[in-house]
């Protein structure tokens, strides 16, 4: 990381004359316009992009590999299957999420540089800081409900909790705010761009992901407060959103924590759902999604393990692993879920979108091919299969078969159903988010229904009911939030025991979110 080191200009007096200045200024020094413009705050802003999917392999584990592959279908982890995969996650990794983000990973810096702006969202320091802020609350109230966030303040312990319907207002507010901020940042301004691990200084990206960011949060909270999610969403293509994969938002990084957790600790492998949805749709994908691996007859194929199988420690050579690399970027959002999130508000009706659900699901589709550089001469025969998914059979351990099918298929159909076509849209962006953004597939998936998902193969969440499936075709039941950290009885527990008031359910695993329509 490159350090600035200020000079300290050394004047001297040597008698009055009108050319002071310019007689006496160190060549090799800074102007007092110079030091002013010096980068405040460019390590916190490191460390909060550092934290959107979280790049440091313990906090990756605990708070999406663990914490959300296994509800969302991207994965399954063989050592710890008697855990999250059977809806029994253990209560220290249940606060961890919240304990570790909120206490050590984000506030910290945010606060430093609140300070350093003076509150001032015009400080585009600030405003970056803020999106930031965003994207990672985000996630996280999406695992909780209410969190504290509007009332926030450095040094504070006795905070409030925001309802999810305030903290999502509060949240697409401040992009809002920051976007305006952003985009008056002039083009050749790179002061923070050594400090910039997705866009090299370069604002008028971030602004594109700020928006993407917003027209995210839309979509999530579209079936409960559509009003609202239409004016968000409105702003957030009027300021321009993400559209080419030239901008999605990824950083690089030296030590993936994703292929860590797979190739290095043996901790994670391609999750049964997804590989088995590519494998009936053939997609041509999977070449870069997962490794083969071999059948009994020596085949090599693709192989998915099922959430919540048994005595599997020395099997699971027989399960694909994650296509990664230690140096490949982490994504956070991309062109491909922008179109298909389009998608779905053009299906909804949503006029001001200016394309077709059909069209920007085949776009979205597109652009996940280009993405992961596969031929697109192979997509004219994706986008017309009819094939769908069927049984899961494991070709090594039989026990762990189950008898499934869902009626899902590629190909648009006019003649389908809205509630038909949004399963092809939401599936299409469930495997085009794969595989860092299991929170947001996990969200997904529990605000519609989509895709259909295997259950684990045991549930011991006590309270958490079974995964079903109703009469329109959408899974029900499952896993749908974490329980509040029992470490804020201790030091917030009045407003921990308030904001359990705010979820319309028990603090429990099987309680849903604001956003999911009852």
């Amino acid at each position: 990381m490159k350090k600035y080191i200020i000079p300290v200009l050394a004047l001297i007096a040597t008698g009055c004359t009108k050319d002071f200045e310019t007689y006496n200024r160190n060549p090799y020094g800074a102007t007092e316009a110079e030091i002013a413009r010096a980068p405040q705050g460019g390590n916190e802003l490191v460390n909060l992009q550092r934290m959107v999917v979280p790049l440091q392999e313990n906090a990756y584990q605990m708070c999406f590999d663990l914490a959300a592959t296994p509800f969302s279908g991207y994965a399954a982890q063989p050592k710890f299957q008697d855990d999250y995969p059977i809806y029994k996650p253990r209560v220290g990794w249940t606060n961890y999420v919240f304990d570790d983000t909120y206490s050590k990973q984000l506030y910290p810096p945010y606060f430093i540089l609140k300070r350093q702006a003076n509150g001032d969202m015009s400080k585009y320091s600030f405003a970056w800081a803020t999106v930031l802020r965003v994207a990672i609350t985000h996630w996280l109230t999406d695992c909780y409900g209410p969190l504290p966030y509007s009332q926030m303040e450095a040094g504070k312990k006795q905070v409030p909790y925001d309802r999810q319907s305030d903290l999502y207002k509060n949240m697409c507010e401040d992009l809002k705010a920051a976007v305006n901020t952003l985009k008056t940042v002039d083009v050749t301004d790179k002061l923070y761009a050594d400090y910039d691990l997705v866009y090299k200084g370069d604002m008028r990206k971030w602004v594109k992901y700020a928006n993407s960011l917003l027209l995210r949060l839309s979509i999530r909270m579209s079936d409960v407060n559509e009003a609202e999610a239409k004016e968000y969403a409105q702003f957030a293509l009027q300021n321009g959103v993400i559209t080419e994969n030239a901008d999605n938002a990824q950083i690089e990084t030296k030590d993936n924590p994703a292929y860590k957790m797979a190739v290095d600790w043996g901790d994670s492998r391609a999750g049964a759902d997804i590989v088995d949805y590519m494998n009936a749709f053939s997609d041509p994908r999977r070449e870069e999604y997962f490794t083969k691996v071999a059948t009994r007859n020596a085949n090599e194929q693709f192989f998915g393990m099922r959430s919540g199988i048994n005595s599997v420690r020395a099997d699971i050579a027989n399960y694909s692993l994650p296509k990664l690399t230690k140096n490949k970027p982490v994504v956070w959002i991309t062109a491909s879920e922008v179109a298909f999130i389009k998608a779905e508000m053009a299906l909804k009706g949503w006029t001001f979108i200016g394309d077709t659900a059909e069209n920007l699901y085949k776009k979205g589709i597109e652009l996940s091919f280009a993405q992961h550089n596969v031929l697109l001469n192979n997509l004219d025969n994706y986008l017309n299969s009819t094939a769908t998914r069927g049984d899961h059979n494991d070709v090594k351990q039989p026990a762990y078969n189950a008898t499934f099918s869902s009626p899902i298929t590629v190909k648009w159909e006019n003649s389908a159903t809205d509630e038909q076509k949004l399963a092809k849209i939401i599936t299409q962006k469930w495997i085009a988010m794969y595989p860092y953004n299991s929170h947001e597939a996990w969200a997904e998936w529990r605000r519609t229904g989509y895709p259909n998902l295997l259950p684990p193969t045991n549930n011991s969440g006590g309270t958490v009911s079974n995964l079903t499936r109703d009469r329109n075709g959408k899974d029900r039941g499952g896993f749908r939030r974490l329980p509040f950290s029992t470490e804020e009885i201790l030091q917030n527990g009045a407003n921990r025991n308030a904001a359990i008031g705010f979820l319309g359910g028990a603090d429990t695993g099987g309680t849903d979110l604001w956003w999911v329509r009852r």
